[in-house]
């Protein structure tokens, strides 16, 4: 097994892990507290929004009504185990 295989079945066993403490009710923490400043990315197919925040993107819900370009600033926040998006 090489080294991007191993890599890539721990991501998904801590993805699985992550799963299951969403479905027992579990808050999964946030990557940081409170609010942060992050980059609009686009909109994902399923209408969710996709940020970029210190090299890292984010899935969020957009709560913003309107359309803005790709690399915006957006405000970012983590809140009971969902990121939201605000323009």
């Amino acid at each position: 097994m090489n080294l991007l295989s191993a890599l890539q079945e721990i991501s998904t066993s801590e993805r699985l892990v992550q799963l299951e403490r969403l479905d027992s009710g579990e808050i999964i923490p946030g990557d940081f507290e409170g609010s942060a400043k992050g980059s609009w990315v686009r909109l994902a197919d399923d209408g969710g929004g996709i940020v970029s925040y210190k090299d890292k993107e984010y899935k969020t819900k957009p709560l913003g009504l309107t359309s803005i370009p790709a690399g915006s600033d957006v405000e970012l926040t983590y809140a009971k185990g969902i990121y939201y998006s605000k323009y």
